[in-house]
């Protein structure tokens, strides 16, 4: 039997995006390939020092290892140096004292057949591991890792260019992606489209449950339709448009709506502030745990999403699976999930424009499905496709 070690950086505090984008590749993975999955999550923490000058928590429980949907991870903790952050921020080198803990992360991959990381950080780790164990190293690219940081940091870029050339292959979660790769940063380097999917729980429910639900929720009203947006409040996600386009939706479909913002973030007091000025009634709900997100979105008519960038957004995903409409931005790989007429190009009046497909979604009569491709099954059969030609070698 193979052994394969999965890398990833997380929260164990905050399982979502990446975090369930990893556990849902590990289930199906195990599910068609009889290999052995060592899953390793590296957690960085911040001491006093640092929780004073960045603003963060306190972590009080530091477990070794963890359990998530029956799958277990081992948990890596790095407290991040002052030393790092001065060498990064004041000189643009990279973090000596992070470097030297990958590094020792690679070492420890001994005994494994082949490593895959997601993402930037754990990147420099499996590369490292495949350079000096000799197995075949992979990273999959997920967003922010490819269109966010390398922009704004020049350090970054450089080793991000690196990265993308070192590894036997990288993994991207959409065409759009690689694309934005490409034509951002580098060429020429080996690549293969692995695109996200939805969890098993993410499902359309029968209408009794569906109804029942509804009722929980304070829809007691069949002919009432729920708009919603899901996930961070931040400026990435352009909540601040929020209020537009739930004004707007309003007044273009002249029926009965009701509002949903799902979710936290550093922009959460200042979008509920815009929806009041506005005077478009809103539930907030804040954060909500992960297993309850599924009858929420069982409940929603149509998700909106008007992020300036997004990888391949694991909720439009869930929302469809679910029985959702989805209306989103058309940056990178959106289109994909959503279909292209769903997929609304930033500029002039986008607010309206916008808007005017939500409406024709809630009023009924357009099918939207997710591509077959869009799939954690189909992800695992390539991916273990993929990995056989290396390990057969």
């Amino acid at each position: 039997m193979k052994q394969i070690a999965v890398l990833f950086e997380g929260d164990i505090n905050r399982r979502l995006g990446v975090f369930n984008a990893v556990v849902n590749r590990v289930k199906h993975l195990q599910q068609v390939a009889d290999y052995k999955i060592d899953v390793y999550m590296f957690q960085v923490y911040d001491g006093w020092l640092m929780r004073r000058l960045r603003h963060s928590k306190k972590i009080d429980a530091r477990p070794d290892e963890i359990i998530a949907d029956g799958v277990k991870i081992h948990v890596t903790w790095f407290r991040r140096r002052w030393t790092d952050a001065l060498m990064h921020r004041l000189f643009h080198k990279p973090p000596r004292a992070l470097m030297r803990r990958l590094h020792r992360l690679g070492w420890e991959m001994r005994g494994h057949d082949l490593v895959s990381a997601h993402d930037r950080i754990m990147g420099h780790a499996a590369v490292f591991a495949g350079k000096k164990l000799h197995i075949p190293s992979f990273i999959t690219w997920h967003g922010a890792s490819i269109y966010t940081d390398p922009p704004r940091d020049p350090m970054i870029k450089e080793l991000t260019i690196k990265l993308l050339h070192s590894p036997t292959c990288n993994f991207f979660v959409s065409q759009g992606l690689l694309d934005k790769a490409h034509a951002e940063l580098t060429n020429g380097f080996p690549a293969e489209i692995l695109l996200n999917g939805a969890s098993e729980q993410f499902q359309r429910y029968s209408d009794e449950k569906r109804s029942s639900l509804r009722k929980k929720y304070g829809l007691n009203d069949d002919d009432k339709k729920v708009v919603a947006f899901v996930g961070r409040f931040e400026p990435v996600k352009n909540v601040t448009l929020l209020p537009d386009i739930y004004q707007k939706i309003e007044e273009k479909y002249g029926k009965k709506l009701t509002f949903w913002a799902i979710g936290d973030g550093i922009q959460l007091e200042e979008t509920r502030r815009l929806m009041a000025e506005k005077g478009v009634p809103c539930h907030f709900t804040g954060k909500v745990p992960p297993d309850e997100i599924p009858d929420l979105l069982n409940c929603v008519d149509l998700l909106v999403l008007p992020s300036s960038l997004e990888g391949l957004p694991l909720v439009v995903i869930e929302a469809l699976s679910c029985g959702a409409h989805v209306v989103a931005t058309n940056v990178i790989g959106t289109a994909e999930a959503v279909g292209r007429e769903n997929a609304i190009d930033l500029g002039d009046n986008f607010v309206d424009r916008f808007t005017d497909r939500a409406v024709q979604l809630l009023q009924g009569g357009i099918k939207q499905e997710l591509p077959p491709e869009v799939s954690w099954v189909a992800t695992a059969q390539k991916e273990n496709q993929i990995y056989q030609q290396y390990l057969n070698q």
